[in-house]
């Protein structure tokens, strides 16, 4: 790149919620504080503990398309709205496609949907700019990438229609992956896994760079000498991540579960709590055992961290910084066999593994890992060191050159 201040675009699907692709949007705008946000819509609401991403929005560095005029929560049911926003998963390849950009010398992508499809022109000389699109995952719905639960959380309308969507969906990504090639666009996979599902989804080659994770910050956190007799979940809730089965499981083996997050859906956590209700109305006794405590503050995750036995992670993820975050902390894990887990879990070092997403292999999984010696908190910790913020940066920064 010139020795002149670079122009930078970051472009992102959409800003809704607060998870790990909004950590990697977020790292980037530490990287480069003066970097332009593209993205379908913004709810600033939903991003008030980062202050990197609620300056740029102050700074009014965030564009985004027409539609996020009704999904304002300034808007008069702008708030009920946004409970639908994925009902118009079909329009929001169209509106990035209408989003272009001209005259930067850097455009860093973060995408598993939509934001691929922007249009970016080359400036006046005819030089386009440095392309970089860091893939956490092909377009899962368009892709047979959706779990079952995920497909069937949906209304029934939804279910129906989306094949056709599809139709004509797919080529329209396909073709978004045709043009970034075109324009010599360098791919980054969140993971080995992913750089799989790229290879075989896109043709496409891509080079492996995980994503940041604050590992010195939860490396800092001292476990109790004792530790409590809880397992733990933590982090944004989303269908896919199971968080179903780590209820049931706990209510099985009558052990005490603590769940710090929350989703972006309404549904998905009545559904949750639903299972717990009607587990105790069977069985008074499982009173209790189940805890959902919301959005914790990071004092309240740090000391939710120190104290727990041992974190669940029965979904499949395209990596998982949460689970990183877990062993920089010392903390095990119990983790399905299959996704992002693979590269970093080591049954019997940092954790076990269940190979069946189902209640009985987590509940077997959970029962193996109260049987066995007592982890190395170092060991555990050390396995975290790989996963680092600055490795991301270096890694990123060397590839812009």
């Amino acid at each position: 790149m010139s020795n002149q201040k670079p122009r930078i675009a970051i472009v992102h699907d959409f800003l809704f919620q607060y998870g790990g692709a909004e950590k990697v949007v977020e790292k980037w705008l530490a990287m480069y504080p003066e970097a332009e946000i593209y993205t379908s819509f913004f709810v600033p609401e939903k991003f008030a503990s980062s202050t990197t991403i609620t300056q740029a929005a102050k700074d009014g560095r965030i564009y985004t398309t027409w539609i996020n005029n009704f999904f304002n929560y300034k808007f008069r049911g702008g708030k009920i709205l946004t409970r639908f926003q994925k009902h118009f998963f079909w329009l929001y390849p169209l509106l990035m496609r209408m989003v272009t950009l001209r005259g930067f010398d850097l455009v860093l992508i973060s995408s598993t949907d939509c934001a691929k499809q922007v249009t970016i022109k080359p400036d006046r000389s005819g030089v386009l700019p440095k392309i970089i699109h860091y893939c956490h995952s092909p377009t899962r719905y368009l892709n047979g990438l959706t779990t079952e639960t995920e497909h069937q959380s949906l209304p029934l309308l939804m279910r129906i229609v989306i094949p056709f969507f599809i139709l004509w969906l797919r080529p329209l990504d396909l073709n978004a992956v045709k043009r970034l090639n075109s324009w010599n666009c360098v791919w980054v996979a969140n993971s080995k896994y992913i750089q799989g599902l790229i290879s075989s989804v896109y043709q496409t080659d891509s080079v492996v760079i995980y994503p940041p994770t604050e590992t010195e910050t939860f490396g800092k956190i001292i476990r109790t000498l004792c530790v409590e007799d809880f397992y733990l979940c933590h982090g944004r809730i989303s269908f896919h991540k199971r968080i179903d089965l780590a209820i049931l499981a706990c209510l099985q083996l009558g052990r005490k579960l603590k769940i710090s997050g929350i989703s972006a859906l309404d549904k998905q956590m009545q559904d949750l709590q639903k299972l717990v209700d009607d587990a105790v109305a069977i069985d008074s006794t499982k009173e209790g055992l189940i805890e959902f405590l919301g959005r914790t503050t990071d004092d309240q995750a740090f000391e939710l961290i120190a104290g727990a036995r041992a974190f669940l992670f029965p979904g499949k993820e395209d990596f998982g910084i949460s689970p990183i975050e877990m062993l920089a902390a010392g903390v095990p894990l119990i983790a399905y066999q299959a996704g992002g887990a693979l590269e970093y879990v080591k049954d019997g070092v940092n954790g076990v593994f269940f190979e069946n997403q189902t209640v009985e292999d987590l509940v077997e999984a959970i029962l193996r890992f109260e049987t066995l010696p007592k982890f190395d908190e170092q060991a555990i910790r050390g396995s975290s060191k790989a996963f680092g913020s600055q490795l991301f940066e270096m890694a990123i920064r060397k590839l812009i050159g």
